[in-house]
């Protein structure tokens, strides 16, 4: 199962990612900033760059998730 995460690179999206991975699920963390997303998360999780607040990229993202 592919989920979209919003707020990854934040405390607590941070470890809801870490936590999907670890009960098998694919979580693709939603950034705005994918290199940053890359340091904080991790180099094996596919990114989609993108910002919660452009209903345009959040609507690409969960296209991608799908």
């Amino acid at each position: 199962m592919v989920s979209l995460v919003t707020g990854a690179t934040g405390l607590v999206g941070f470890h809801i990612v870490h936590a999907l991975r670890r009960a098998g699920h694919r979580p693709r963390p939603l950034a705005r900033d994918a290199a940053k997303a890359r340091r904080l998360v991790g180099a094996d999780f596919d990114i989609v760059t993108g910002d919660v607040t452009d209903a345009a990229s959040v609507a690409a993202a969960l296209a991608m998730a799908s």
